[in-house]
């Protein structure tokens, strides 16, 4: 019998149980699904917390349009034939709107699906669905465009780290829309592009290019991997003392890897985020949310969790709205240009893309000066205003140009 994990959220209760035959109505509100096994597992951990939160405040507030919501979770395993295949399962259950991964790649492949099936699907990660021929009318992001982070990182890096530069960078869509963001800036601002290293995720070791990064002499290295790959390069590279000599620049970062670096994750280290949980200090609207999640789980919420916290929420704001739980024809209307102000500011969907109006935090490690989960400092947050493209550029595929004409060594 297959195994699922099953939330099930009454009255602020969270409670963890297992699947069996689904019964005539849907078993769910919506279907949920992270690779919480696999490199990417501490950070679809978050994400799962996250909705579990937005489960738990909107049942202690007497769910949504009167009755108690409930969401199914389950593994992806990171490999999209078990996504797939378990967004599959869902829907035959009965269940219509779907949500989550930690994958742009995988999300791509569910996005394509829903779409096909007219089915919701609410993805978490960063990726590129409101794009080209990725956008489609079913599919709505909490995460952010791929190339958001490495252009607001780029800005930044360039004016602040130097002009010279090279990449390592996970080979596949998400890895090659940050070198193209990276590519695209360095040409306007004069950059110096020193050379491309591609690897597969799940790579952990890093240390053979060493010898070769410090013989080209960057001024800076854009690390586009992430999960345990970027864990393992940052700790071989503070123990061999490449990031004592150039600083390293992280299209994505989060706190678990802060947390696990350690030291390595020295002042050095440079990392765009969507969100951190400091952030409430200056946004009141997320104090609820970091307390409550620390009571909760022992520590504060990472991007992650806010990612999966608002896609729940947002899909509940749009049942509300919409006056149902399950016509997607209904709902969908009510997501485009939905507004909220959660954990970090007023932000939407956009009507045009259905991607969330997200702003770029900018964060440099603290390394021995960390305590506790205060692992990084907020140095800079970069709106969405100087991120995101018109839609009618990204509808035509043609973010900084054709991605695979910035793919050098592919």
């Amino acid at each position: 019998m297959k195994r699922f994990l099953v939330l099930t959220l009454l009255a602020g209760l969270c409670a963890l149980a297992f699947a069996s035959t689904a019964p005539a109505a849907p078993p769910a509100d919506v279907g949920w699904e992270f690779p919480l096994s696999g490199p990417y597992g501490a950070y679809a951990e978050e994400m799962k917390r996250g909705v579990e939160m937005a489960v738990d405040e909107w049942n202690a507030k007497g769910g949504v349009l009167g009755k108690p919501v409930k969401v199914l979770v389950r593994d992806s395993e990171l490999k999209a034939d078990v996504a797939l295949r378990r967004m599959k399962e869902y829907v035959d259950s009965g269940i219509n709107i779907i949500g989550g991964n930690l994958s742009g790649g995988i999300s791509m492949v569910i996005n394509q699906w829903a779409n096909k099936n007219k089915v919701l699907y609410m993805s978490t990660c960063h990726n590129s669905l409101g794009q080209g021929k990725d956008w489609g009318y079913y599919g709505f992001t909490t995460g952010i465009k791929s190339y958001m982070t490495g252009a607001a990182l780029a800005d930044f890096a360039f004016e602040k780290l130097g002009k010279k530069w090279m990449v390592i960078a996970a080979d596949y869509r998400w890895g090659h829309d940050q070198v193209a963001a990276f590519l695209y800036k360095s040409k306007q601002v004069g950059g110096e592009f020193l050379g491309a290293i591609y690897t597969p995720i799940g790579t952990r070791d890093f240390s053979a290019y060493v010898p070769q990064i410090l013989a080209k002499k960057p001024d800076f290295l854009v690390l586009s991997v992430f999960g345990s790959d970027l864990v393992s390069a940052i700790k071989q590279f503070g123990e061999l003392g490449l990031s004592q000599r150039v600083k390293l620049a992280l299209p994505k970062t989060a706190m678990p890897i802060m947390k696990e670096c350690g030291a390595s994750y020295n002042e050095n280290v440079y990392g765009a985020a969507t969100w951190y949980w400091t952030l409430y200090k200056k946004y009141p609207n997320a104090k609820p949310f970091v307390d409550s999640y620390t009571k909760k789980f022992g520590r504060p919420p990472d991007a992650d969790a806010d990612s999966g916290y608002v896609g729940a929420y947002t899909l509940f704001m749009a049942m509300e709205k919409a006056g149902t739980r399950t016509d997607v024809a209904k709902i969908i209307p009510a997501l485009e240009g939905l507004k909220w102000n959660l954990n970090h500011g007023p932000e939407e969907f956009r009507k045009c893309d259905h991607v969330r109006t997200q702003t770029v935090v900018i964060l440099q490690g603290l390394g021995t000066k960390a305590k506790g989960w205060d692992q990084a400092k907020v140095i800079a947050e970069v709106p969405p205003s100087k991120t995101m493209l018109p839609c009618d550029v990204d509808r035509a595929d043609t973010v900084y140009g054709p991605i695979r004409d910035h793919l050098p060594g592919k």
